[in-house]
């Protein structure tokens, strides 16, 4: 089985060991011998690779206690990145501020409770995904959010199993089958809800702002998702031996010209024994705002360098879950 991975048309032209330039003008003249599709304000090549992503979804939860990290650009930006490589994603918007709905081009006011994981929550089946979200050649669906969403809080805490309803519902064939990873946002908070999305994945993934806020958000994290992992293995859906919930550390808003983020950049290395931790995503504050305001992910409207440092923050995680084509990264090169 093969699947679709989109290649910038820079990088395929440095592969190709022609300038950019030559590719570009190429295009234009219809001379270019690949397939490529327009995203936005870039090209890209689109390559037949062979599947080597697992028989089930990989289910990973952004999880932070403190708001402000990036953890929603985050999961959008990821889920753009992981599906320009071909995999087959599925986002969640488990927060009820809705705003990974609303910056993927989804009015959060239009959409439905039924739409929402407010069936989940009640004991019902996930609902079905809006597909075809992103478009242009890069593909993720979505389960959106609304305020509404909010009464989970209440009722979670009511059920019999409520933290572990969202985990049984995704464990069903369409899911398992049908997508490679499935990103949930989860909200800004130990609530139930986040409690609920935590459990629902097989671990978290953490940004982590390079401030003091972030380290100190951070330390409540490592603690509480001690307590997720113990409750999983008691479950006994995690194996007594697992080491750490925490698959992956994302440093975010990261300024190397700044001493203070230099500092926190070393405190967050020294706590890679803790889980292993990504290259850095830079404080780039106006691609990010551009990309919310026309719905789109950062990498369709931000600078190459952006760019560059999602696709290391994908093959940071391909690496945590050791897929076959995850590239090897240093977390501060």
């Amino acid at each position: 089985m093969t699947r679709r991975r989109m290649i910038p048309l820079k990088k395929w032209a440095e592969k190709q060991g022609i300038p950019y330039s030559s590719a570009h003008r190429m295009l234009k003249e219809g001379r270019l011998e690949a397939k490529v599709e327009r995203v936005g304000k870039y090209f890209f090549v689109v390559e037949e690779v062979e599947d080597t992503a697992p028989k089930r979804a990989t289910v990973l939860t952004l999880f932070t206690h403190a708001g402000g990290a990036g953890k929603t650009s985050l999961a959008r930006d990821l889920g753009y990145e992981l599906a320009s490589r071909g995999y087959r994603v599925l986002l969640i918007d488990a927060d009820p501020q809705s705003n990974l709905t609303a910056w993927l081009g989804v009015d959060p006011g239009e959409v439905e409770d039924k739409a929402t994981l407010l069936p989940v929550v009640e004991g019902k089946p996930l609902p079905k995904p809006i597909t075809g979200v992103l478009g242009e050649g890069v593909s993720v669906d979505l389960i959106p959010a609304n305020m509404n969403l909010a009464m989970a809080e209440v009722v979670i805490p009511t059920r019999p199993a409520g933290m572990v309803v969202l985990r049984a519902a995704l464990e069903g064939a369409e899911v398992r089958e049908n997508y490679d990873f499935v990103l949930i946002d989860s909200p800004p908070s130990l609530g139930p809800i986040a409690g609920m999305a935590a459990l629902a994945g097989d671990g978290l993934l953490v940004p982590v702002e390079t401030s003091g806020k972030g380290i100190q958000a951070l330390r409540s994290v490592l603690e509480v998702s001690r307590d997720y992992l113990d409750t999983l293995k008691a479950l006994r859906f995690m194996p007594p031996d697992f080491p750490s919930f925490i698959r992956l550390i994302v440093p975010t808003k990261f300024d190397s010209r700044t001493a203070s983020d230099r500092k926190f950049k070393n405190l967050l290395a020294q706590m890679e024994g803790v889980a292993p931790l990504s290259p850095p995503l830079s404080y780039r504050p106006a691609p990010y705002k551009e990309a919310i305001e026309r719905g789109l992910p950062v990498q369709a409207v931000g600078d190459e360098k952006l760019r560059e440092e999602l696709r290391l923050v994908g093959d940071a995680v391909l690496s945590a879950f050791s897929f076959k084509d995850a590239k090897e990264v240093s977390a501060w090169a």
